[in-house]
Order: structure tokens, then sequence, then C-alpha cells
């Protein structure tokens, strides 16, 4: 059994206001919100450790220009996308890479798993290869005896686990990498027995 630990990053609709100049929110499309523009995962192993990575931009179709609070929060340019894959390509890319008869898709929070489909689904994109999913946001508050509907973001949740800060946050590789390493830990532990991943 592999894990592919996954992240996406979005864009979505914005408008800028012709008197005030202010940025706005744009028309979505109700059935998909927020379009995928850049996929990021690792490969792991029975052992957590990282085996492989993939990273890839892709070319959005229905929100063409780049939402600048994305760009600012994401360093992705118009022109990483323009030479992006469209999803379709990207996902098929994707799978190839997973080549895996076992595996189980990990994300931090439910977004990311959520998003995906719906994107696929919005796309007319075959979702019957996702099957297996863990949530380790949901281990990690498990692990941390948080108070039930508390929810804690990824980067804090690195500087809890005191691990080290070598990328950038907000780059699909960059947080899936991140999320590998908080999987390891909370599976090394032995307080983290009973937690189960599958």
């Amino acid at each position: 059994m592999k894990y592919i630990i996954f992240d996406l990053e979005f864009n979505s609709a914005f408008r800028i206001d012709r008197k005030t100049k202010r940025l706005m929110k744009g028309n979505s499309n109700p059935l998909c919100p927020q379009e995928i523009i850049e996929i990021g995962a690792v490969k792991v192993n029975q052992d957590y450790e990282i085996e492989s990575t993939f990273e890839m931009y892709v070319r959005p179709q229905l929100y063409e220009k780049l939402h600048p609070k994305v760009k600012q929060k994401t360093n992705i340019s118009p022109e990483d996308l323009i030479t992006g894959k469209t999803l379709a390509e990207a996902i098929e890319a994707f799978q190839l890479w997973i080549n895996e008869e076992e595996f189980t898709l990990c994300s931090w929070g439910r977004d990311d798993i959520n998003e995906l489909k719906r994107n696929c689904n919005y796309f007319k994109i075959d979702t019957g290869w996702i099957q297996k999913y863990v949530d380790i946001q949901k281990l990690c508050m498990v692990f941390l005896e948080a108070p039930k509907g508390n929810q804690i973001g990824l980067k804090n949740a690195v500087e809890t686990f005191n691990i080290e800060i070598e990328y950038k946050f907000h780059k699909a590789l960059n947080d899936s990498i991140y999320t590998a390493k908080i999987l390891k830990v909370i599976k090394e532990s032995p307080s983290t027995s009973m937690i189960k991943i599958d």
C-alpha cells in the first residue's frame, strides 16, 4: 500500500470595480467555484518515507485570468499557467505517476479531495480511480486531542511538531511534503498506535 499525499492550488473569478478600483468577487460558476491550477503530490511508502514527487501546473479553462490574491499567495504567474496542461491531461499524468494497484489518497483537510472531485465532474473526467482517502488534518487533531470542531492550519501544525521549515507554504508540492512529514511524526509516535490511516 502506498500513500499519495496531494495538495491543490486554485483560481477563482474576480472583477475590479471601475470606480473604486477595488478587487471584487466575480461571477463564479456554482458547479465549479474554484478551479484547480496546480497539483503537487508525494508518494509515501509504508515507513512514511517520500519515494517520489509530482508537480504540475494546470491551465485554467473556466477562470482564465489569475486572481491577484492567488498570485500573491502562491507566487504562481500567468506565464506558468499558459504552459500548463488541461485538467484532463494533468489528471492522466497524475494517475500515470501514481502507477499503483493499491493506494490511499491523503490531503490536509477535505477541501482538496472535494474540489478534485468537483473539478473532475465539471470537466467530465472520470473519478472512479479515487477510492480510499484519509484526511491528515483530522488525524492530527485526534493526535493533539483537540476539542471537537477545532482545526489547525498546516503551518501551525508544522511549527507544533517542530518540523524544519525549508520551503514556502502555499506551493502544492511543498505543502504535500509538509503534510507527509506530519504524517510520519504522528505514525511514529508510540502514543498513536490506535490511529489508523486506512
